[in-house]
């Protein structure tokens, strides 16, 4: 099971949208309507993903890259390869970060608990039978917790954290971001 992240995305975006939040710039060619919906490596992105290159050491995967739009310098837009929409930046790898801050605005604040007040446990947590949640344990938003796990009173198990089976979360213990394998005690 591919885990989802632990942050919400956003999008799909056009490129030109893209363009604009990383600073960055459309070729005349480009077409700015085209809409991409995630992030991924050269090597990985498809034709619906943004990527970027400003190695020479990847040219080889610049020239394969399935990607749908590359954040590039200016100098190897003919490498580019048909089919992936180039957008030009001085600085790709500040334009990169500032498109992830557009597909992932919430990135900078950690979700621990519900953003609907008052609930200990989110309903959208996923908590399986013979865990044990004591009173005054925070459980977040699609968090996973295995069987024979103890969440222990004050502890927080923060948004989409998954949790394995036969854990110990101890008293005002805060997890997030973090995947928890069996038999593990915090």
């Amino acid at each position: 099971m591919e885990h989802p992240g632990f942050f919400q995305k956003s999008g799909p975006f056009t490129i030109a949208e893209i363009a604009q939040a990383a600073g960055a710039e459309l070729p005349p060619d480009v077409d700015g309507g085209r809409r991409l919906s995630g992030l991924k490596p050269l090597s990985e992105a498809g034709p619906s993903e943004l990527t970027f290159f400003d190695n020479r050491k990847y040219l080889d995967q610049l020239k394969a890259t399935a990607a749908g739009g590359c954040l590039v310098a200016p100098q190897f837009l003919d490498r580019v390869p048909a089919g992936t929409s180039a957008i030009l930046s001085k600085s790709t790898y500040r334009s990169y970060a500032l498109a992830l801050g557009l597909f992932y605005p919430d990135a900078m604040w950690s979700k621990a608990g519900s953003a609907n007040g008052g609930q200990a446990i989110d309903p959208s947590a996923m908590i399986e039978d013979g865990a044990i949640i004591e009173e005054g344990a925070i459980i977040g938003p699609e968090a996973q917790i295995g069987r024979g796990s103890r969440i222990a009173a004050g502890a927080v198990v923060g948004f989409r954290v998954a949790i394995g089976r036969n854990c110990y979360i101890g008293a005002c213990a805060s997890v997030v971001h973090a995947l928890i394998g069996d038999r593990v005690i915090i």
